[in-house]
């Protein structure tokens, strides 16, 4: 019996084939109490299984280093400085002292505490990191009862592998060639699952609710799946017509694959000679040269909160200095716009000691969290590595605050930029003044921020629009919350206004303005989009040729046309029928 389920997108592609149902059981854990004699001798048999578990980790990330890259290894130096963490130990050793716990029990209660404090958290990067400490829990675990770890390998034909999450351990020794796609239940868009299979080329779906249970039942007939990456379908037991539609999109995406790589090195300019930028979002300085072989004509956001994360202590100015340099040299004199450090009480660094806040996503975050005292030398740093990284060729870098409100926030922000070039100029390490010739610009992701541009256009030399946050703040609801999906869409009538006024405001006023968030690099909103007159378009690198190649067939005026009927609509689904 055919069944379709619907989980999240994950990395674009079709897949349909044979499947392998990775569900390995957990670790069976004895709640038998200990005496109080053997409390010493079963704190040295936890020191010995961490320390088993430090060792295999080394190993895990020295082969992952070589198989993919130091920057796809990082996730295990992550879980050597979780198996590092005094909090976490002292908790599970606070357990066997005083609760007269064994070790495995005290273990599995104190990570699962630390698990749940960030799975709670409304950021989903630290909610994906919750899993990474299940992870080290249980080959923690294992090693304790003398267990091997739970690892998928050995695939021996193509297979799409289903499972209810995939961790870091399971995919390291994981050979990509033979694993046709990947769905799993549970995971979101920063999952393991999801972040491995963007950068191996794997369609994916995550968050498919149900899927093993249904994948048990007896009465299917089939030993196969077919998924769609890009729609988040995954079909279970597919009947031949099913089997032969998934074949038929999967043929047709290679060949669209292949038809888009052709535009790689073709400019983004409509039939009638509107030329727009088509720009990529980075996280790390890795990302440039590939977004560069992709296509990009520059850098529409490099989310510089990435260089503070997996780390106890945050970056130097040299290791900044060193990252930014690194993407303004990969661009060679193209635009690289830079955010400056977008974190707030909903990320727990622990290194920042951010204070807990009942409403984090309303709470000292962006540039008010950079601009309070407490945290001014974090932001020092960074502003010290942007302005000398920018010295050769200080007109390719365009500064980007986030969650700026008002006037005051960005005027004490270009003068805090300015406080800093003259220290560098005092100190001799700056030659001569940069600020000039920096662009200094905000990201309008507050309704704040979008009713007020003709103001900020006073102080802002540049505008680029961050829709998903723009879109939460706008309706009120969190894009995390699955309770609100009916609610939080991404076409929006009130979304799309705010959009176009936005647009026309800042055009009004002479300003260049770009697009970072998920619509930019959505094909379905490129029309509209290009209608309103938008510059630049920032997004994955994935995204860049279908998005390249929907401008170079559409001309400015049938764009116009799809503009007027969107902003007539009166709901999302209206919108979404038009957009289709």
């Amino acid at each position: 019996m055919t069944i379709a389920l619907r989980g999240t997108p994950a990395a674009s592609g079709v897949a349909v084939g044979s499947y392998i149902l990775y569900d390995p059981t957990p670790p069976l854990i004895s709640h038998e109490q200990l005496v109080p004699e053997a409390v010493a001798a079963e704190k040295e048999r936890l020191d010995r299984a961490i320390q088993a578990s430090k060792q295999e980790i080394t190993q895990l990330r020295d082969q992952v280093s070589e198989r993919l890259g130091k920057e796809e290894a990082a996730i295990f130096d992550a879980h050597l400085l979780i198996l590092e963490d005094e909090a976490l130990l002292e908790s599970a050793y606070q357990r066997i002292e005083d609760g007269l716990m064994n070790a495995e029990q005290a273990l599995w209660e104190a990570a699962d505490e630390f698990a749940q404090l960030l799975a709670n958290l409304s950021d989903s990067y630290f909610q994906a990191r919750a899993t990474d400490i299940y992870d080290i829990r249980t080959r923690v675990i294992c090693h304790l009862q003398g267990k091997p770890v739970p690892q998928l390998r050995h695939l021996q034909h193509p297979a799409i592998i289903v499972a209810r999450d995939l961790l870091p351990s399971d995919t390291a020794g994981l050979d990509a060639q033979l694993v046709l796609g990947l769905a799993t239940e549970q995971g979101g868009p920063t999952s393991h699952t999801a972040i491995l299979a963007r950068q191996l080329g794997i369609p994916a779906v995550v968050g498919a609710t149900g899927l093993l249970e249904k994948l048990r039942q007896e009465n299917i007939a089939s030993a196969r799946v077919a998924l769609d990456g890009s729609s988040g379908e995954v079909v279970i037991d597919p009947d031949e017509a099913t089997v032969v539609q998934y074949q038929t999109a999967l043929e047709q995406y290679r060949k669209l694959q292949q038809e888009l790589q052709a535009l790689r090195t073709l400019p983004a300019v409509t039939p009638d000679g509107v030329k727009v930028e088509v720009a990529a979002n980075i996280g790390r300085s890795k990302d440039a040269l590939p977004a560069v072989e992709a296509g990009a004509n520059g850098v529409g956001l490099f989310r510089t909160e990435f260089l503070f994360l997996d780390r106890t202590t945050p970056p130097s100015e040299e290791e900044q200095f060193e990252a930014y340099s690194t993407v303004l040299k990969a661009f060679a004199g193209k635009t690289v716009i830079v955010r400056t450090l977008d974190i707030g009480g909903d990320k727990s660094i622990p290194y920042l000691s951010l204070e807990h806040e009942d409403n984090p996503f309303l709470g000292l975050r962006g540039i008010r969290l950079c601009l309070a005292e407490k945290h001014q030398p974090l932001f020092r740093t960074q502003v010290r590595a942007l302005l000398r990284a920018a010295e050769h060729n200080p007109a390719s870098l365009w500064i980007m605050y986030p969650m700026i409100c008002d006037s005051r926030e960005l005027r004490q922000a270009r003068a805090f930029v300015a406080e800093t070039e003259a220290m560098l100029l005092a100190e001799g390490i700056l030659k001569n003044p940069v600020s000039n010739k920096i662009r200094q610009g905000i990201m309008i992701e507050t309704p704040a921020a979008a009713l007020l541009v003709d103001v900020l256009s006073k102080d802002a030399d540049f505008f680029s629009i961050g829709t998903n946050d723009l879109s939460q703040y706008t309706l009120a609801s969190d894009r995390m919350n699955a309770n609100l999906v009916e609610l939080h869409r991404p076409f929006h009538p009130a979304v799309m206004r705010s959009i176009a006024q936005i647009i026309t405001t800042a055009h009004k006023y002479n300003r260049w303005i770009g697009m970072c968030g998920e619509m930019a690099g959505n094909p379905r909103a490129c029309k509209f989009l290009l209608g309103v007159g938008l510059d630049e378009f920032s997004m994955e690198v994935n995204s860049l040729n279908a998005v390249k190649q929907i401008i170079r067939s559409t001309t400015r005026g049938e764009a116009q046309e799809i503009v007027q009927r969107v902003l007539a609509a009166e709901s999302a689904d209206e919108i979404e029928q038009i957009l289709l």
